[in-house]
């Protein structure tokens, strides 16, 4: 029997697109909203797919950081003051949604818990949000 769960958090962060022109293209902050669909087999004894919790601490890699391209000059130039979280590309919405449900996966996978990311929603701001379902 496969059992599903649903957790909402956020984070504050700031990001730029280097690959983009216009305003998002300077540094800049956002409330972030991450919606988080899961499924799987509940543990015989816990009852529970996956500790709520484990989701938050997962999505809150990024709370209060700078999130950059790898291959943003930014990143020399930040590093001595504080490690930006690194991406590989330009950390958009679509791309945050994608490195959250890796990072959910990759968790499940390594702590043997029967659990997979069904859909990752990642809001950058009112009526605006990316989305990506299971591979």
């Amino acid at each position: 029997m496969s059992t599903r769960i649903f957790k909402e958090t956020h984070f504050d962060a700031s990001h730029r697109l280097m690959h983009y022109e216009g305003k998002c293209s300077r540094l800049h902050g956002h409330r972030w909203e991450v919606e988080v669909w899961m499924e799987g087999t509940i543990d015989a004894t816990s009852k529970i797919l996956l500790d709520y919790n484990i989701i938050k601490q997962v999505v809150e890699v990024y709370d209060h950081q700078v999130i950059l391209n790898k291959d943003d000059p930014m990143v020399k130039a930040l590093s001595p003051f504080q490690l930006p979280v690194l991406t590989d590309g330009d950390p958009t919405s679509e791309l945050l949604a994608e490195d959250i449900r890796a990072r959910l996966n990759r968790f499940c996978g390594e702590a043997g818990v029967d659990a997979r990311v069904t859909r990752v929603r990642v809001w950058e701001s009112d009526g605006c949000y990316a989305e990506v379902d299971a591979e």
